[in-house]
């Protein structure tokens, strides 16, 4: 019997761990040339505000987007990289990239370890680097929440595998680190007393005590969270739904996870050849189950308790699924399968050829079953996805470029494709880089396929007649994304304005100078893409078409406007007292106000909108008598 030479034990240990990150790299290696998109912006325009110590501590734990507070894996990250490296979106992107090549090394060990079998150690990492939910952590940066909780996790519960091991308490109090810390990754860390339980009911019971102080962590942060968060409202894309529905989207879930489900999406493929396929790995994985529970080998069951309980807390959210929702579940199906794929090949040991045969070649065909649709669509999605972040980067940059050029000029954007505008432009990039008076053309809410749980493109567009005043008046520049550049197309919409429909615009932006006509005398002037009013202003919009619409008012109260007190703010129309509001006394005060209009104004082609403070301050070395800045008034 020949005995392998000590080197190549060391060159194959070695290549054991190396290539699940290599064909990490080489299936997503476009994902390292995505630039920014959807929600990167709002990261990026925090880290533009930020300018004091007490500006950073509420930067990194104020509760943003949907109540979420992630120091780490979203504001940290943001702030220290735009202040390093800008715009420029590599180091971002390679950072993610070693983070999950880590990721990677630790679920190989977690696998060898639970399965007590190098191959399934190696198979595990591949089969999850190949599942498709990996396309928007390794191609969006704000992704990086789930690749940085994945890092934590697997972290924590390494090290919960070695204080078993060994029991040297300095592991303990490292997996303790890791928990605590990927809190400040994704909220999602607080089911990892659950999954820690979830691995004590399947093999070491005694390790079911160490869970509880771990689980009143997780109570605790879940209390505070609740209480500091706002909870979505009824309707809302992010409401809860606890009830019947849990079991169907698990169901989705489980499908997307697979693969062959959504293979017809990308390839030309009968239907009923991902319901199929999805049955046939499902009945697959369920055998292996039943056939180890059989043999009672319980820890078989890890798997699917780790699917189920990083996924669970998401299943209440039945009208926002998510493909990055699956990242860190889909370790769970990998183990799963590794483990299932490793075992069907050993029952071929004793066996005849004829049997040998049968099982290999199953077991050959249940991983290209998964395979196949998984990597089709990382190969499609990835390239789609970077793509389109092109667009969004030649966009953004192309605009920052334009205001340059032309300071003080209106921009409007023509025939822009709607995958620009609804990861790109609806997410504000334009503001998150100090840039204001970037509109759409007006055919863009024909133009611009319409997302109403997201929101609305009319929010973005400029009216005809103010676009029609500008340009005559030399004020306005309308751009084309034309591939990898801007084209400037402001001759033909001069000659094609006569096609727009006159009327007064029911939307006024205060800050942009094309929105000068529809302004009383008081205004001052504007000043990073805003306006302060003294104690009283006016501006003129379009009347309401209905009697459902409302007026929106949006804008900022400074902190030294209300030192004295609160402040009492009337708004009127058409000299008609619509409401009384008020401004509590304190800090800096957002102005978001939704308020009905009188039916006197309905039909109208103009109205007046009349805002009135009780009184101004005058901050030095400021002369003026200011009341409160001002950007949009929209009728809608």
């Amino acid at each position: 019997m020949l005995i392998a030479p000590l080197w190549y034990k060391r060159a194959r240990e070695v290549l054991g761990w190396a290539l699940p990150p290599l064909f990490l790299a080489g299936l997503y290696w476009l994902g390292l040339k995505a630039w920014f998109q959807l929600d990167d912006f709002p990261w990026i325009g925090l880290a533009r505000e930020v300018h004091s110590g007490p500006g950073l501590i509420q930067a990194l734990f104020q509760p943003m987007a949907q109540g979420t507070i992630r120091p780490l894996s979203e504001r940290a990250f943001f702030l220290v990289f735009y202040n390093a490296f800008g715009l420029d979106a590599l180091p971002y992107r390679i950072l993610v990239f070693l983070t999950q090549f880590a990721n990677l090394v630790l679920l190989g060990w977690v696998a060898r370890r639970l399965t007590r079998s190098s191959w399934a150690g190696f198979l595990t990492p591949l089969l999850w680097a190949a599942n498709s939910a990996l396309v928007a952590p390794m191609c969006w940066t704000s992704a990086y929440n789930q690749v940085l909780c994945g890092f934590f996790l697997l972290l924590a519960f390494h090290c919960h595998l070695k204080y078993i091991e060994t029991t040297r308490r300095r592991y303990l109090l490292a997996e303790w680190f890791a928990f605590l810390l990927g809190f400040g990754a994704l909220e999602l860390m607080l089911v990892y007393p659950a999954l820690r339980a979830a691995h004590a009911l399947c093999g070491n019971r005694k390790q079911l005590r160490g869970t509880i102080p771990m689980a009143l962590v997780s109570t605790a942060y879940l209390a505070v969270h609740w209480w500091i968060s706002p909870v979505p409202p009824a309707g809302s894309p992010y409401a809860f739904h606890i009830g019947p529905s849990i079991f169907g989207t698990l169901w989705r879930y489980w499908e997307w996870s697979l693969g062959p489900s959504r293979l017809a999406q990308f390839i030309p493929a009968p239907e009923w050849a991902g319901a199929a396929g999805t049955a046939v790995l499902t009945l697959a994985l369920a055998g292996f189950v039943v056939a180890r529970i059989r043999s009672r080998q319980w820890l078989v069951l890890f798997p699917a308790a780790w699917f189920l309980v990083l996924l669970a807390p998401v299943l209440p959210l039945r009208d926002h699924m998510s493909d990055h929702y699956l990242t860190l579940p889909a370790m769970g199906l990998a183990l799963a399968g590794a483990w299932g794929l490793v075992w069907g090949w050993s029952r071929c040991a004793g066996q005849t050829r004829a049997a040998r045969i049968v099982w290999r070649g199953a077991a050959l065909a249940l991983l290209a079953l998964y395979l196949f649709p998984n990597l089709v669509e990382v190969r499609l999605a990835v390239r789609e996805t970077v793509r389109r972040s092109w667009g969004i980067r030649t966009l953004v940059l192309g605009v920052a470029r334009i205001r340059q050029l032309h300071p003080d000029k209106t921009i409007v954007l023509a025939h822009l494709p709607s995958d620009v505008f609804w990861t790109g432009v609806f997410f504000l990039p334009f503001r998150a880089l100090g840039i204001s008076g970037v509109y759409l053309a007006p055919e863009a809410e024909r133009e611009i396929g319409r997302h109403p749980e997201f929101g609305r493109v009319a929010d973005f567009v400029i009216p005809a007649d103010v676009l029609t005043t500008a340009l005559l008046r030399g004020q306005a520049y309308i751009y084309q994304l034309d591939g990898n550049r801007m084209r400037a197309v402001t001759r033909s919409y001069m000659a094609a304005r006569g096609s727009w429909k006159a009327q007064e615009p029911r939307l006024v932006d205060v800050g942009d100078e094309a929105f000068a006509a529809q302004l009383g005398p008081a205004w001052y002037a504007i000043e990073n893409g805003h306006r302060w009013m003294p104690g009283r202003a006016t501006v003129w919009l379009g009347g309401p078409t209905a009697k459902d619409q409302r007026l929106y008012l949006s804008g900022w109260c400074p902190a030294a406007q209300v030192v004295q007190g609160p402040l009492a703010v009337r708004i009127a129309v058409e000299g008609q007292t619509l409401a009384t509001m008020s401004i509590p006394q304190g800090g800096d005060s957002m102005i978001d106000w939704k308020l009905p209009l009188p039916e006197t104004a309905l039909g109208k082609l103009r109205i007046e909108v009349a805002i009135e403070v009780e009184r101004t301050f005058t901050p030095p070395p400021d002369t003026r008598k200011l009341g409160l800045v001002f950007g949009r008034f929209e009728i809608r």
